[in-house]
């Protein structure tokens, strides 16, 4: 009976740690891609690549670029991609989604772009966004060039080419701590203490201006010469 009960931690501590490597998120993550069109039938979903990922805390808000993996069946997706939705087509559009595991394709997070505009493009860029606990959640995929107006080329080519894919992942921004100011102070009966009314000018200098004048008052006004007494002397 004593080995049972050695077995049965160590069936459930292999059992946890087969479920925490995603805590620092998967080493790798899939990208598939796909070409649409209304009216017709979808497209099943190609895998585009794999993003080699580094440690979760190592992935910047600012960006942090990683390792893009294109798919060994790639060039062969993209023939049968030209084959089946020509991207000279109305409403033709070709997208890019995040695999997500034991998840609905249903429900994966995609980006689209115009079909049109993917055969006189030369790159493309992919930005993952992850989650704080450090997940997938979110991409943006981007051609270039491409009309800045989003408008379809007058000549298009009916093929879909390889890019040079750049990778950078995104952790989510934190946003600025609120400025909180010191709450005013109370009474006791729980009424903010209204504060003291600034004094007038009178108020504060009145010492002064009594100094002054008392000064004024003893000096008294100042003798004047008198010109009048001289005068009537010489007239005599």
């Amino acid at each position: 009976m004593r080995p049972f009960l050695l077995a049965l931690p160590l069936f459930f501590l292999t059992s946890t740690c087969a479920q925490s490597p995603t805590q620092d998120g998967p080493e790798q993550i899939s990208i598939q891609h796909r070409v649409v069109r209304p009216n017709l039938l979808t497209t099943p979903w190609s895998e585009l690549g794999t993003v080699a990922l580094p440690p979760s805390h190592s992935i910047s808000p600012l960006g942090t670029p990683a390792t893009f993996i294109p798919s060994a069946s790639l060039l062969d997706d993209l023939v049968e991609f030209a084959q089946t939705v020509d991207p000279t087509m109305e409403g033709a559009m070709y997208q890019v989604a995040l695999q997500r595991l034991g998840v609905p394709d249903g429900v994966w997070p995609v980006s689209v772009v115009k079909a049109c505009h993917v055969p006189g493009s030369t790159l493309s860029s992919l930005n993952i966004h992850f989650s704080a606990s450090g997940l997938p959640f979110a991409l943006d995929y981007f051609v270039s060039p491409a009309p800045h107006d989003g408008s379809c080329p007058s000549e298009t080519h009916k093929s879909y080419p390889a890019h040079n894919t750049t990778v950078k992942l995104t952790s989510p921004r934190q946003p600025p701590l609120p400025e909180l100011r010191t709450p005013p102070p109370l009474t006791p009966q729980g009424e903010p203490i209204a504060p003291v009314p600034e004094k007038s000018f009178v108020q504060k200098y009145w010492v002064y201006m009594v100094i002054v004048l008392g000064a004024l008052l003893i000096s008294g006004p100042t003798d004047e010469p008198s010109g009048s007494g001289g005068g009537a002397k010489g007239g005599k």
